[in-house]
């Protein structure tokens, strides 16, 4: 047993829906935290882990904040309002219980942490699709159980790897994309197919970063559900040392075309939700053996 002592604070949140309504508020929970994480995040949120009751009647949502006051600040947002307001006619009973962990224990290969994901956002182009598998996988892998962020492309405006003419500026950026995306156990990346090959800016950033004895996984989309964009980056990860998911999510053209329309939803898709179910399955497991490989120390590179 080891002994917790801690400032986080944490919530055990208790919901029971109306009857059948059980999953249509589960989507919202998870689609509404995903929407809000960046704001609570500021706010002192530190994430969520929920759990659906065996018995199909509740959903248990575990809470964490840096502290007391991170969650008062956060219950006064208008934001966080607004979010009750939404949820509200979807549940019977609420209860909100405050807890201190004392402490933990665990077997020999039990993890101690959540695994923590890094969804990549494959585009930057303008009017791109990829937010939207990417806000959708990044809300299911949370309600799976990783501790998840999304690393956008936009956000990081790097050389062309080995350009002589790259600006400090631009070798800041690529620098801080590599620091960022180590921090992860795991990775997801969206995938636009454009002539048969990935965007440019997906190869030149894994080009940029250390991503070896990780695992990833793939949602690709375009012409046969980006598959062969798909595969070349299959390749290329394999060359990293990355381990791809045997399950890749397709997003077909007549979905990508629907979903952008607004005449279909993502997450009201089965075949993609069960293709995403079974990748992130796979992932979690891979996640998990790598991460133990890694903490042994073990060399995989040939003397």
């Amino acid at each position: 047993m080891d002994a917790i002592r801690s400032d986080a604070y944490t919530l055990v949140n208790v919901f029971t829906p109306k009857p059948g309504e059980t999953d249509r508020f589960l989507d919202l929970q998870l689609r509404e935290t995903a929407a809000l994480r960046e704001g609570a995040a500021q706010k002192g949120w530190l994430g969520n882990e929920v759990y659906r009751a065996r018995d199909g009647k509740r959903v248990i949502v575990v809470t964490r904040f840096a502290d007391a006051g991170a969650q008062r600040g956060w219950a006064a947002n208008p934001a966080f309002a607004a979010h009750l307001d939404r949820i509200g006619p979807l549940l019977e009973t609420v209860e909100s219980i405050p807890v201190d962990q004392v402490a933990r224990h665990s077997g020999a290969v039990a993890p101690d942490r959540p695994l923590s994901l890094g969804v990549i956002v494959g585009s930057t182009r303008a009017g791109r699709f990829a937010d939207r598998p990417a806000s959708w996988i990044a809300a299911k892998a949370e309600g799976a159980g990783f501790d998840v962020a999304q690393v956008d492309l936009r956000d990081f405006a790097m050389p062309f790897l080995g350009d002589p003419a790259a600006t400090k500026a631009q070798q800041a950026a690529a620098q801080a994309f590599a620091d960022k995306v180590s921090t992860f156990d795991a990775y997801v990346f969206t995938v636009a197919e454009y002539n048969h090959a990935p965007t440019a800016v997906l190869k030149n950033a894994l080009d940029h970063a250390e991503w070896a004895r990780k695992p990833a996984g793939l949602v690709g989309y375009g012409g046969v559900g980006g598959a062969r964009a798909v595969e070349h980056v299959r390749a290329i990860a394999a060359e990293l040392e990355m381990v791809a998911m045997q399950t890749a999510v397709h997003i077909p053209f007549g979905d990508y075309l629907a979903i952008s329309k607004g005449e279909a939803r993502i997450d009201r898709l089965d075949h993609l939700e069960r293709s995403a179910d079974k990748m992130l399955a796979q992932l979690a497991w891979w996640a998990r053996a790598l991460q133990a490989a890694r903490s042994r120390e073990e060399s995989l590179v040939p003397a």
